[in-house]
């Protein structure tokens, strides 16, 4: 792979620019194509495993690990940390500023690495017309998911776009080519909102078309890939084909729901029973005690080795017990546990189930998403019939009754957003995006028991900050969000 990326260079120009580093320096030490890339991109060989890299990059504890599975969560109004506890977070449940996703620099590393394959791959010889797609439709893949997560992050949503506090709603900036050293499109503007998720579907099928179920669930397939789409076409508002593409998924995909009694099954088992698509780790590999979702969000005090700090906010505890009262499952995975004299409720999908200490898979996508994306789409579409259905063959398979609710879209949304708080607490910071995505404000603050105040979907802090010295200071193209 390439041996420098975007966002180092940057920090290398910015040296540059001061005095401390020369031009011929610069020149010496990271040339337009460095030989040594060439020779590892000339074979299929390196080409897999600089997708088998992006794949261990996706393992980081602070972006698809603890990150994606705690921040988003506390940030919401999902999750909170508690009264004793090691100091991290602290920032987080009060939505302080600069606290939240730290992401850009690690996700445009990663972009360039799939753009690495891209640039390459079709000057491969000697090579499967097989393998070539794998690895192509692997680039496409990674790199639509990459610029997905940096759009949910870092720029207002694509149905609510109206500016933070002034300025205009911008986007992120879009590389499609490695960076090759320092030319004019070294220092790039950011594109707008619609660009660049035209860029994410335009990958994602792209990979779609390239991709078959090989791999399945531990790689981005075909079908992961279409869950994908599905999501990202309710994300846009594009209702019917969100509608088509979850269909697809639970029409065709390798698994599907469990029944009720084989719910824990989903976490508890590895690869999970309803996983579309998850991040695999081995004992050797498997995060630390900082660094895992069980070492920070789960508790026993027979055993050492969990800190206890994330616990689940009063609100959600009791819309799980709600859910507990009906028949429903899903509360199974959380747990009452008293820490320093005070009982809390803790998620268990993180607890170490293989065996070892903060030793779990991470769940990206999983089947049941695809009906709540289902309903959510055609109550949107006001088919009212069709979102009952859908809604209602999830909850059977959860043990809760069918729903009783009116032809009213208002009423159905408010409906299937309790139900994804439910089904996926914990997970993938779902909840954070979900309230983004529609344009809500973030209902926090339950006086006397959770921290935090009521967070205006127009409040600048609902979009996270750029990197100031990384990258606003050394690149004047580069606009920061407003309100920073």
């Amino acid at each position: 792979m390439l041996k420098y990326n975007f966002i180092s260079s940057l920090l290398l120009v910015a040296g540059l620019l001061i005095g401390s580093t020369s031009c011929e320096d610069f020149v010496e030490r990271y040339p337009r194509a460095s030989m040594a890339s060439e020779m590892a991109m000339a074979d299929i060989e390196g080409i897999e495993a600089t997708i088998y890299g992006l794949y261990s990059r996706f393992q980081y504890v602070y972006y698809n690990h603890r990150e994606m599975n705690i921040v988003g969560e506390i940030l919401s109004d999902q999750m909170d940390v508690a009264g004793v506890n090691t100091g991290r977070f602290l920032g987080h449940r009060i939505n302080q500023e600069g606290t939240g996703f730290d992401l850009w620099t690690r996700l445009y590393n990663d972009i360039n690495r799939a753009n690495t394959v891209l640039y390459y791959i079709d000057g491969v010889e000697e090579a499967s017309q097989e393998r070539i797609n794998w690895a192509k439709g692997q680039a496409y893949a990674l790199r639509g998911y990459l610029y997905f997560d940096l759009l949910k992050i870092y720029a207002r949503p694509y149905m609510y776009q109206e500016p933070l506090v002034q300025g205009q709603p911008l986007g992120v900036v879009y590389k499609t080519e490695p960076f090759l050293g320092v030319d004019e499109n070294t220092f790039q503007a950011r594109g707008t909102i619609e660009e660049g998720y035209q860029l994410v579907l335009d990958d994602l099928e792209m990979a779609r078309e390239l991709l078959n179920d090989d791999g399945f669930p531990i790689y981005l397939t075909k079908t992961s890939v279409k869950a994908l789409l599905a999501r990202l076409h309710l994300f846009m508002g594009n209702w019917q084909q969100a509608i088509n593409y979850a269909e697809d998924v639970m029409d065709n995909a390798p698994i599907q729901l469990v029944e009720a009694e084989n719910y824990s099954d989903c976490f508890t088992e590895a690869p999970g029973a309803e996983s579309l698509f998850e991040i695999k780790y081995i004992a050797t590999d498997r995060p630390s005690q900082i660094g895992s979702v069980a070492g920070n969000a789960y508790y026993s005090p027979d055993v050492g080795v969990y800190f206890g700090d994330i616990i689940l906010r009063q609100d959600l505890l009791d819309l799980l017990e709600e859910y507990r009262a009906m028949g429903d499952v899903r509360p199974e995975m959380m747990f009452y546990e008293e820490k320093a004299g005070v009982e809390y409720g803790y998620q268990k999908k993180f607890a170490s189930y293989r065996g070892e200490t903060w030793w779990d898979d991470v769940r990206v996508i999983r089947i049941a998403e695809m009906y709540l994306i289902a309903s959510e789409a055609h109550a949107e579409l006001e088919e009212f019939d069709d979102a009952r259905y859908y809604l209602n063959e999830l909850r059977a398979h959860r043990g809760s009754p069918d729903v009783d609710v009116e032809n009213n879209k208002e009423a159905f949304i408010e409906l299937i957003l309790d139900e994804r708080r439910v089904e996926f607490y914990s997970e993938m910071s779902h909840r954070w995006f979900d309230l983004r995505r529609r344009g809500m404000d973030i209902p926090k603050g339950v006086p006397g028991v959770d921290a935090g105040e009521l967070v205006e979907f127009s409040d600048y802090r609902v979009v996270e900050r750029i990197p100031e010295s990384d990258e606003i200071a050394v690149n004047e193209n580069l606009i920061q969000n407003p309100g920073y």
